[in-house]
């Protein structure tokens, strides 16, 4: 799981639905959840009352190669290299019934 990719932490009740940014599938979510929402806040045991949404895909290989994809696309200058990954997630997502979001991941992105 990647935060901010695949896992997704709310102030409770404040955002409906997550859609992941790997696979474009909806996420699930468990409400009013209290934990740390962060490495640091858990170092610290510190606890935070939130809505933890999060790809059903996370925990299978292919996800976490598509997400190996979509950091590689983002981190490279190169707009040839980046649509040539962009088709490499394509197909890896069609390979294993994911229909890919229309939106391609934009290379270079600050996010």
């Amino acid at each position: 799981m990647m935060k901010g990719y695949d896992t997704f932490f709310e102030e409770p009740g404040t955002i409906v639905e997550r859609i992941c940014r790997i696979c474009g599938t909806p996420c699930l979510v468990e409400r009013n959840k209290l934990g740390a929402t962060s490495w640091v806040a858990a170092m610290a045991k510190r606890e935070t009352l939130h809505d933890f949404f999060y790809c059903p895909h996370h925990e299978q290989g292919w996800h976490q190669q598509a997400l190996k994809l979509v950091q590689a696309i983002e981190e490279t200058p190169s707009k040839r290299l980046a649509s040539l990954l962009q088709l490499d997630l394509i197909d890896l997502l069609k390979e294993n019934g994911i229909q890919p979001p229309n939106e391609p991941v934009s290379s270079g992105s600050s996010e």
